[in-house]
């Protein structure tokens, strides 16, 4: 299991453990209105987009613990007056997914197919039993347009960067892209190689995500941002690349490409913590990624 896993983990069992305060507090989750239909959730985990429809309420991401999930759900119909008709996972992480079997059994569920993929086989233990019933029941490979409730949204699959599985969503009503961890926001990302992410194509990956028509952005982690978002997270990802590929040419070891202070772009970025835990996503982690890509000293997991 990835070291960032076990941290995350270890940090849930605890705030299981404390109960009360941490309950109410896990729970909490932070709403912020973008337009009139569409609101993004704050807490522990990535961002969750809600869209309210005729039909019902569209949910993007679910966070870390079916807790979560169950207030999402509850926030959503409180948001938009509609129980959820639709959820839709940008990518496997537990901190995207693992809210969903909060959702009503038969609630639609969109991934791309690599995402259930790696969810049925690298996160197999939390899908099993119960939980499978909330699995994605409907997946795409490149594409895919819907209409739900009046509303047009956009699927899209750019192409690898922090998996080779995540989604794209443009609400093109509200003009809004969610853009799950393909962009983290003034955070350290995760780099997971080992189910088909790359630093070397990710930028490439968010031209095209940047060719679609939105204005503003909401990232897998940070605030919402907008163009600009993404174009300082593409100067980070071509820095560290170049890093990384100095440090093959030159047999530079793990521990000197960590040392390195040719990385600047990441000026004002902080780790992803779950309260005071940090989960280990931070300048070393991106580094060391970097030299395992471009040295290949990494093991691609299925």
């Amino acid at each position: 299991m990835k070291l960032w896993k076990k941290i995350l983990l270890g940090a849930v069992v605890v705030v299981l453990a404390l109960g009360g305060y941490l309950f109410v507090s896990v729970r909490s989750l932070e709403v912020e209105q973008l337009t009139d239909d569409l609101f993004v959730l704050r807490g522990l985990g990535g961002n969750t987009a809600v869209l309210g429809t005729s039909a019902g309420a569209v949910v993007v991401d679910t966070m870390t613990l079916p807790l979560q999930g169950t207030r999402i759900r509850e926030l959503a119909s409180e948001l938009t007056g509609k129980d959820t008709v639709l959820v839709i996972n940008t990518h496997y992480h537990l901190d995207h997914t693992h809210g969903n079997p909060a959702f009503e059994p038969g609630t639609r569920v969109i991934s791309t197919e690599r995402t259930l993929s790696h969810l049925q086989t690298l996160d197999a233990d939390f899908w099993a039993g119960d939980a499978a019933r909330l699995l994605p029941n409907e997946t795409f490979a490149d594409r895919q347009r819907l209409q739900v409730g009046g509303k047009t949204l956009d699927l899209y699959h750019p192409g690898r960067g922090h998996t080779d599985g995540d989604l794209v969503v443009v609400f093109v009503d509200e003009a809004v892209l969610h853009t799950g961890d393909l962009l983290f926001n003034g955070h350290y990302p995760n780099i997971d190689l080992e189910a088909g992410g790359t630093i070397e194509a990710w930028s490439a990956t968010l031209d095209k995500v940047a060719a679609m028509a939105f204005d503003r952005v909401i990232p897998g982690h940070g605030p919402t941002t907008d163009r600009a978002g993404i174009a300082q997270f593409q100067d980070f990802l071509r820095q560290l690349w170049d890093i990384g590929q100095a440090a093959a040419a030159s047999g530079a070891s793990k521990e000197e490409t960590q040392a390195s202070t040719a990385l600047t772009a990441d000026a004002g970025y902080e780790p992803i913590r779950f309260f005071s835990v940090s989960l280990g996503l931070d300048r070393p982690f991106v580094l060391r990624r970097a030299w395992e890509e471009a040295t290949g000293n990494f093991t691609r997991q299925n």
